[in-house]
C-alpha cells in the first residue's frame, strides 16, 4: 500500500513545470483523488484513492501487485490518453 501512495504523489509532483498554471492533466488527477469533490486533498482521500488504484491493478484480487498485471495497467493507460 506505501508502494501505491508513493506512485500517486510521484505522478502529481513529477510533471514538468513550465508555468505557474495546472495542466488540464494535472487537474485531472486531482479532481481523481478529490474523491467527495470538496475542491481539497485529504490525507484520507489519497489512502482510499490507493486503495481504489490497487484494487483495479490486482486483477486477480491477491492482495497482491505482479510485474505481468502493472504490464495490463500501462496498457490502459496508454489506450487512455
Amino acid at each position: 500500500m506505501v508502494w501505491i501512495k508513493l506512485i500517486v504523489i510521484f505522478i502529481i509532483y513529477t510533471f514538468p513545470v513550465k508555468s505557474l498554471d495546472l495542466t488540464n492533466e494535472e487537474i485531472n488527477y486531482f479532481k481523481i483523488i478529490d474523491l467527495n469533490n470538496d475542491g481539497f486533498v485529504s490525507i484520507e482521500e489519497i489512502t482510499q484513492s490507493t486503495g481504489i488504484i490497487f484494487q483495479l491493478i490486482d486483477i486477480n484480487n491477491d492482495k497482491l501487485i505482479s510485474l505481468s498485471e502493472l504490464e495490463e495497467l500501462k496498457k490502459i493507460i496508454e489506450i487512455l490518453k
